[in-house]
C-alpha cells in the first residue's frame, strides 16, 4: 500500500513535469569549432539526448530512483540533465504543498525532491538556488539539521538581501522549534598500533646506578576493529528562549580479542538559552561509564558550558568549557578532576567549502602526582564538495603536554613533556546513501614524542564507515 500510495502522489508532478520533459529534449547542447570536434560533441549530444530521453521517460513513469541514477553524471557536462533535475526538484516540492495531501505521499514527494538536489549538488556543488531549495525540502520534511546547514552555506554565496532576509526566517524557526536531533555511523578501522605502544625495544634511562637498559611491557599491535557509534538528543521548550536538553551517546570499537575494546555510554541534561539572534548558550550536566577491556575503566561526572554566536552571514564562533571528576575503578590513586576549556571558529568560505580552527586547554589533577599534567593544543581543518558527489577533507593539530612531577620515567630526569601531532583526510560521497548512511573513508596518522621512557609511539589509521546525521 505504501508504494502504491507513493506513486499516486507522484502523478501529480508527473503533470507538472509534462511540458518540462517534451521540451528539454529539444534544447541544443552546443557547437563545437572544426569537423573532428563536432564529431565528438555530436557523439556526446547523441548519448545525452538518449540518456536523458530514458531518464524522462522513468520520471514519466514514476521510477524517479533510476532515472536519476541516469541523470546525476550526464548533469557534470551537460546542462539539459541539470535543469531536468532542477524542475523535477521544484515540482515535487511544489506538489507536497497540495492541500489535502496526505503525510506518506507528502513525504513520498519529498524524498523525491531531496533527491533530485542532491543529484543536482553532485554534479555541481556550486548551484546556490538549488542549495536553497534542498533546504526548503529539509525544512518541510522536519529534518532541521540538515536543512540548517544548508541554509548556512547559501549565507555563504552571493544572493540577493530578500533570499538573506528569507533563510534567516527559515533558522530562527529551526532554531525555535528544535526537537529531536541524532547522529550515527558504523564502520571498520584498520590500525598498525591499536594500543599505542612504543616501538623501542629498548630504551637507556638515567639512574642514581648510572643508565640502564629497560624494555617496555607491550610492542605495537596492529588489527582491524569494528566501530559503532550514536547519539540523540530531545529538546522540551520551557519558554519563548529557553529550552530542556536531554540526552544520551554511545561507542564502541572492538578488535580480535577482548584487551583493547574500548566503550563509552554518556547522558546529558541541561537547560539552553536563547540569548539573541545567532547567540546561545548551554549549561549540562555530565554522567558517563567507560569501558576498557571486557571490564569498567572509569567514570565521569561534571558539567560543561557551551555557547555559539554567528558572526556575519558566514562566520560561527563557539566556546565550551567542562569540569569532569574521573574515578578509576582499580586505580584510585588516578582519581581526580579535569578541567577543559576550548575556543573554535567556522568560516564558510563558499557555500561548498568551509574552513575551521580551535584551540583548547586542559588541567588533569589527578591524586597521582606523576599523572598530573597541564596540556594546550590547537587543530585546524577544511572541507570541500567537489563534483561527482564527492566531499573531501582535511585536518591537522598539535598539542603539548607538560607534566607536574619532575624526574619521574624521564630519560633525562627532568620533567616529563609531549608533543603530539595527527594528520587525516576524509573523502565521503555524499550523494551515495544506503538507508540514508553515506559512506566515508578515512585515513590518518598520529606520532607522540616524548622525553619520558616508552611514551613515543606512531600509529597509522583507517577507517571505513557509513555515516548519517538525522
Amino acid at each position: 500500500m505504501k508504494g502504491i500510495r507513493m506513486r499516486t502522489g507522484l502523478n501529480f508532478a508527473s503533470l507538472l513535469l509534462g511540458a518540462v520533459l517534451t521540451g528539454l529534449l529539444f534544447i541544443p547542447a552546443g557547437s563545437a569549432d572544426g569537423q573532428d570536434s563536432a564529431a565528438v560533441m555530436q557523439a556526446a549530444t547523441d548519448s545525452a539526448d538518449a540518456q536523458i530521453g530514458k531518464a524522462a521517460a522513468l520520471l514519466g513513469d514514476g521510477q524517479w530512483e533510476a532515472a536519476f541514477a541516469i541523470l546525476r553524471p550526464v548533469a557534470a557536462r551537460d546542462p539539459r540533465a541539470g535543469t531536468l533535475l532542477f524542475e523535477t526538484g521544484m515540482a515535487t516540492l511544489g506538489a507536497a504543498h497540495r492541500p489535502g495531501i496526505g503525510e506518506a505521499e507528502r513525504d513520498a514527494l519529498l524524498d523525491v525532491s531531496i533527491a533530485a538536489f542532491r543529484a543536482l549538488l553532485a554534479a555541481n556543488p556550486d548551484l546556490t538556488r538549488a542549495r536553497l531549495e534542498l533546504g526548503r525540502a529539509f525544512f518541510l520534511k522536519g529534518q532541521d539539521g540538515l536543512a540548517r546547514r544548508q541554509f548556512e552555506r547559501v549565507l555563504a554565496g552571493d544572493v540577493p538581501a530578500p533570499v538573506v532576509a528569507n533563510v534567516n526566517r527559515f533558522l530562527a524557526e529551526i532554531r525555535a522549534r528544535r526537537r529531536w536531533s541524532a547522529h550515527g555511523g558504523i564502520g571498520l578501522a584498520p590500525d598498525t598500533n591499536i594500543g599505542a605502544a612504543p616501538a623501542q625495544e629498548a630504551q637507556l634511562v638515567d639512574t642514581p646506578f648510572g643508565r640502564l637498559p629497560f624494555t617496555p611491557d607491550e610492542k605495537p599491535t596492529s588489527g582491524v576493529g569494528v566501530l559503532l557509534w550514536g547519539g540523540w538528543e530531545y529538546q522540551q521548550p520551557l519558554g519563548e528562549r529557553t529550552r530542556l536538553r536531554f540526552g544520551g551517546n554511545v561507542s564502541r570499537r572492538e578488535y580480535a580479542g577482548s584487551r583493547f575494546d574500548r566503550m563509552t555510554l554518556g547522558a546529558q541534561a541541561g537547560p539552553r538559552w536563547l540569548i539573541a539572534p545567532g547567540t546561545e548558550a548551554s549549561l549540562l550536566a555530565l554522567a558517563s561509564r567507560h569501558w576498557q577491556g571486557s571490564s569498567v575503566s572509569h567514570d565521569e561526572l561534571g558539567f560543561r558550558i557551551e555557547g555559539r554566536h554567528s558572526r556575519g552571514r558566514r562566520t560561527l564562533l563557539n566556546f565550551n568549557g567542562s569540569w569532569r571528576e574521573r574515578s578509576w575503578n582499580d586505580q584510585p590513586d588516578w582519581d581526580g578532576p579535569i578541567v577543559n576549556l576550548g575556543f573554535g571558529a567556522r568560516y564558510q568560505a563558499t557555500p561548498a567549502l568551509f574552513l575551521n580552527a580551535s584551540v583548547f586547554g586542559e588541567r588533569d589533577r589527578s591524586d597521582l602526582a606523576s599523572r598530573r599534567n597541564k596540556s594546550y593544543g590547537l587543530s585546524i581543518g577544511a572541507s570541500r564538495d567537489l563534483s561527482r558527489g564527492f566531499t573531501v577533507g582535511l585536518d591537522a593539530s598539535l598539542s603539548r603536554a607538560r607534566y607536574d612531577e619532575i624526574g619521574f620515567s624521564t630519560t633525562d630526569r627532568g620533567r616529563r613533556e609531549d608533543r603530539t601531532t595527527g594528520l587525516s583526510v576524509n573523502l565521503t560521497k555524499r550523494d551515495l546513501t544506503i538507508g540514508g548512511f553515506s559512506p566515508r573513508l578515512t585515513l590518518g596518522h598520529s606520532a607522540r614524542r616524548s622525553n619520558a621512557v616508552f611514551q613515543d609511539y606512531e600509529r597509522s589509521y583507517g577507517e571505513i564507515s557509513f555515516v548519517r546525521q538525522f
